[in-house]
């Protein structure tokens, strides 16, 4: 199985029911299969990888005059690839570091402005990177026309018997067989070690491909 992670993860934000507000995986999807997208004149994309660089560019290019990055922590914790970050940054991408959003604000049914929170760095949490935590008395509110949310992807693991174990939204395999804990079933990519590169997954396809017929030539059970 090497399913992907497609799915993108939700956000607790409160008005991210308005209209305006979108996944950024849709909006990429809508783009690329020729969808018109009306994202106003400034749109905001809410996150610090490499979907939400993208999703910025492609605003861009679309006609808004502004696309603005909210990221909560600083250029150096920024997680998407820093040439990336740069390329963003020269052709007109805005980015406001430690910059966390409070609430969508919404008139008529769609998006007028976003409430936001100044942050500030603490100790180092479980990702390696230092924590980000509001500094009290720091909000502010800025007008959009559209957000986007790139917070992250995840697999849609709803189908999957209960004898693949999973955990923290992952399929758990042997990572030098690829095995899951089914007999017979293997699996690799974003799906087992959540969203990564083009090249890892290949590697853990031919990982897998080998222990496969190892497997069917009864060389090897699911260890």
């Amino acid at each position: 199985m090497g399913i992907g992670a497609h799915r993108p993860r939700g956000i607790r934000l409160e008005g991210g029911e308005v209209e305006g507000v979108m996944h950024a995986l849709d909006f990429l999807w809508k783009v690329n299969s020729g969808e018109k997208v009306d994202l106003g004149e400034k749109g905001a994309i809410i996150g610090g990888g490499n979907v939400a660089i993208d999703s910025a560019r492609t605003a861009l290019r679309l006609g808004v005059k502004e696309a603005v990055i909210l990221y909560r922590r600083s250029r150096e914790e920024m997680p998407a690839n820093p040439w990336e970050v740069k390329e963003a940054e020269e052709e007109g991408v805005k980015i406001e570091f430690l910059v966390a959003p409070r609430k969508i604000l919404g008139e008529s049914g769609k998006v007028k402005a976003i409430e936001c929170v100044r942050m500030e760095l603490g100790e180092i949490d479980e990702t390696g990177r230092r924590r980000p935590r509001p500094i009290e008395g720091s909000e502010f509110t800025v007008n959009f026309d559209s957000v986007i949310l790139a917070v992250g992807e995840e697999p849609d693991l709803s189908f999957l018997p209960s004898e693949i174990e999973i955990s923290e939204r992952k399929i758990m395999v042997n990572p030098f067989t690829m095995a899951t804990t089914m007999l017979g079933v293997f699996a690799g990519g974003d799906a087992v070690t959540g969203p990564a590169t083009v090249i890892e997954a290949i590697v853990a396809g031919v990982r897998a491909a080998n222990s496969i017929d190892r497997y069917l030539r009864g060389e090897l059970g699911n260890e």
